[in-house]
This record gives C-alpha cells, structure tokens and sequence, in this order.
C-alpha cells in the first residue's frame, strides 16, 4: 500500500535534471560503463520512483531489518542485492560485481546507521576493487514532507511539486589504493555530495541556477 501511494504521488510530479545530468543519471543510455552511484539515505524515494524502468540495484544490509527495504525495492521495480562493500574482501566484491552485472549499482554511504550525511569509505572500496566510478547524486523538491527516523530522516515529496535531480562527474579511483589514499578519496566524495546539495538548495530557494531539463521531454 504505500508503495502505491508513494507511486501514484510521483505520477503527479514534474523531474527536472540540472545541467546536464540526464547524460549521467541511472535511466540514461552509458553505453557499457557502470556506475557507482551515491545517494544519501534520506534521498532514497526519488531514485527509486523517479522513472518506470531501472537499470541499477541497490545495495542493502544483510541485516534482518534491511527486509522491509527489500520488499519495498522490488515493489518499485528496483532489484536489490544484500552484501556489504567492507566484509569479506576481494571475493566477496567480485561476488557483488558479478549479480550487478550490466548494472549500475546504487548505494547510499550514509546507512544503514548514519551518521547522517557521513561518508563512510565502503563505495571507494568498492569502486577500487571493481574498477567502476562513483557518481554523487542530489535530489531535492519544491515541497515535501520530512518523516524522521532514529538516525536520519525520509523525505517523499508533495503531489504536484517539482523533484530536481543533480547528477555530479564520475570520480574514477584506482586500484590497491592505501588506507591513506581512501581516506582521501572518500572526502572527495563527501565533498563533492554537499556542492551538490548546496546547488539544489539554491534552486529551492530561487536563486539564479543552471538550466534545467524536464525528463519527460526529454527522454
């Protein structure tokens, strides 16, 4: 039930892609790259009701409480795959990569327990073991409502509001990088997800923003 109502709530809303985010988001044609995609927890609804079809999974907890989220993903049409991007070691990242083949993969570096807004180093790991790149992803909306939980909130936007969509550069990382190097690359990461919501915030409150493009007709 509320898969469906969330559903019939973005079929009242207008996606508007920033710049030229439409080359790089999940529902766009990237030849064979895949990519790594970052997304903070509480922006979890837009990704995953934004478009009829998917062409990523999202990567969730082992945990029994990741459950719930799995029903609910493939309910939205999204695959799911239960894994960890720190247990485990090679073996277990060449597993991951293997049932997200011809995939993109969307992970959100914040859960499952927060801190909120935190990166944590698990997609440099995983974007060094497997050879894909992180992509930052914002999302914000001209209204919403704000659900908090224990650690972070869910955002799910308002019927008839328009959900902007910000997709950033690839960052590429190389292989058998050091703890040093991921420390590194994981506040780039971090750095380059809050320019991006700084961006969006700019957009909600009106000030002067890059072009944006409608996905409908656009697509």
């Amino acid at each position: 039930m509320v898969v469906f109502i969330i559903r019939m709530i973005f079929k009242t809303t207008r996606l508007e892609f920033v710049g030229d985010s439409l080359e790089r988001c999940p529902f766009a044609d990237t030849g064979a790259e895949r990519f790594l995609y970052s997304v903070w927890h509480d922006s979890v609804i837009p990704p995953l009701f934004c478009a009829v079809e998917h062409n990523s999974v999202a990567l969730i907890s082992q945990h029994r409480d990741a459950d719930t989220i799995e029903a609910m993903l493939k309910a939205a049409g999204m695959g799911a795959i239960r894994g960890s991007t720190t247990r485990g070691g090679a073996s277990a990242i060449k597993k991951l990569i293997t049932l997200a083949e011809g995939k993109h993969v969307v992970i959100t570096p914040d859960g499952p327990r927060g801190p909120h807004h935190k990166m944590k180093s698990g997609i440099v790991f995983l974007a060094s073991h497997s050879g894909r790149p992180v992509i930052p992803n914002a999302f914000s909306a001209s209204s919403f409502w704000k659900f908090q939980g224990s650690w972070t909130s869910i955002w799910i936007p308002k019927p008839f509001s328009t959900v902007y969509y910000l997709v950033g550069e690839p960052i590429y990382v190389p292989e058998e990088i050091s703890r040093e190097e991921m420390n590194s690359y994981t506040d780039l990461v971090q750095e380059k997800m809050e320019e991006l919501e700084q961006q969006l915030a700019q957009i909600v409150s009106g000030k002067p923003v890059p072009e944006t493009i409608p996905f409908r007709k656009a697509a």
